[in-house]
């Protein structure tokens, strides 16, 4: 087998999964980018816009549009930090929280749709190959302008689905 088409069968796979996901964001109400930044702001709560963008890798800019957004679906809720009023503090609304729930069962059973009849000895398997090819590109290599191209191009991305 041509290493190039088991490329290609990688790149197919990673891309009818996230139009899936995508799919399965729009189906509760979210647009692409908005679930990431959900799942942060659960995992990071009371997080400032500042630390969303930089874990995220995409602008301030992206990120106040995203929240103003979120915060007008009643998903999020911004306050005003106590000792620094020029930042604001980002937590999730129950409401927030239940459409992230909802869109994470949703992607669930996406995920065990993709690995149907594979054992979980497989699934570890699979998960080391994976672990492998990713140890064997060379990140180091790659230049803060492929990297600040590729942040790029993830911000251009958030900003056309919002």
């Amino acid at each position: 087998m041509e290493l190039r088409n088991l490329v290609h069968e990688l790149i197919s796979i990673s891309v009818i999964h996230r139009c899936r996901i995508t799919k399965s964001a729009s189906k509760v109400g979210l647009y692409f980018g908005q679930p990431m930044i959900l799942e942060y702001i659960k995992e990071h709560n009371l997080c400032t816009q500042k630390e969303l963008a930089d874990s995220l890798h995409i602008s301030p800019a992206s990120v106040a549009t995203s929240i103003k957004r979120l915060e007008k679906s009643g998903f999020v809720r911004r306050s005003t930090d106590k000792e620094d009023v020029r930042k604001n503090r980002l937590s999730l609304t129950d409401e927030g929280l239940n459409i992230l729930k909802e869109f994470r069962s949703i992607c669930d059973e996406t995920d065990k749709e993709m690995f149907r009849g594979f054992s979980e000895e497989e699934c570890e398997m699979l998960c080391n190959y994976l672990q492998r090819l990713y140890n064997n590109l060379d990140t180091e290599n790659l230049t803060n302008c492929q990297m600040k191209a590729e942040i790029q191009k993830n911000e251009e991305r958030v900003k056309a689905n919002d």
